[in-house]
């Protein structure tokens, strides 16, 4: 298991992983040759996602309303 930020890649242990986490690094691990990231929820991912649902909502309303004005 590894812990990226940067050009920074250090080996780690799964009971250091969230340590590395609160530093703002990625963990990875090897899979067939290739490094492999972790998906780790995260404040602004948690944002991110609740913006992206917001602009959903909001493209449905807009094509709704071009709808109407024809």
């Amino acid at each position: 298991m590894f812990a990226i930020k940067a050009n920074r890649q250090y080996k780690i242990t799964e009971d250091e992983k969230q340590k590395y986490i609160d530093q703002g690094y990625k963990i990875a691990t090897i899979v067939k040759g290739k490094l492999v990231f972790e998906k780790v929820e995260t404040p602004e991912s948690k944002e991110i996602a609740k913006l992206k649902a917001e602009i959903k909502r909001l493209e449905g309303e807009l094509k709704k309303a071009k709808g109407e004005g024809k």
